[in-house]
């Protein structure tokens, strides 16, 4: 499944093993589609487990991809996910930096500060850890994805679960 979130969440493909589909999708989103701003993870995580309950899946993984946001709220919500196992892939730098509009100039605030995200990494690695799973910081090659899915192919052959009942990947 794709899911996608800001204020809100939004189901962009249901849960699918078609991956081109989503793929396909991924080229089309953009921040400016999203009604209204935020960052509510919290939210998307709850929505990420509805679908996998909805589906019957008994366990799950869910790989949220964010810069932080409302960390608290999201770790609360990441200790109730039960059989579901979180994986954070962590967005942007400790010393952060503004954030472009595709129309030119930076995202303000209410009173026309430059909004700089910094991500706040020791956060992002409690959260996963609350919802069972790990941490990476996004890589410009693939290895903090292989890392993730190397920590979870692990906890699949200590739980004698294989590899291939892995077919959802959560992106929020």
């Amino acid at each position: 499944a794709l899911l996608v979130y800001a204020g809100d969440t939004f189901t962009v493909t249901p849960l699918t093993n078609d991956t081109e589909t989503i793929d396909n999708q991924l080229n089309a989103l953009t921040t400016e589609i999203m009604p209204n701003d935020g960052n509510n993870s919290g939210q998307a995580l709850t929505k990420a487990v509805d679908l996998l309950k909805q589906a019957g899946l008994q366990k799950g993984q869910i790989l949220l991809i964010t810069d932080g946001g409302n960390i608290d709220e999201a770790t609360a919500q990441a200790k109730s996910l039960g059989a579901y196992q979180l994986l954070v892939l962590g967005v942007g730098t400790a010393d952060g930096a503004p954030i472009a509009l595709p129309t030119g100039g930076f995202l303000k605030d209410d009173q026309g500060g430059i909004i700089v995200e910094k991500l706040d990494v020791s956060a992002l690695q409690k959260l996963a850890q609350a919802g069972g799973g790990s941490y990476q910081t996004l890589t410009a090659d693939d290895s903090d994805v292989r890392s993730l899915f190397s920590d979870l192919s692990s906890t699949l052959q200590k739980e004698g679960g294989k590899n291939e009942n892995l077919l959802l990947e959560q992106w929020s």
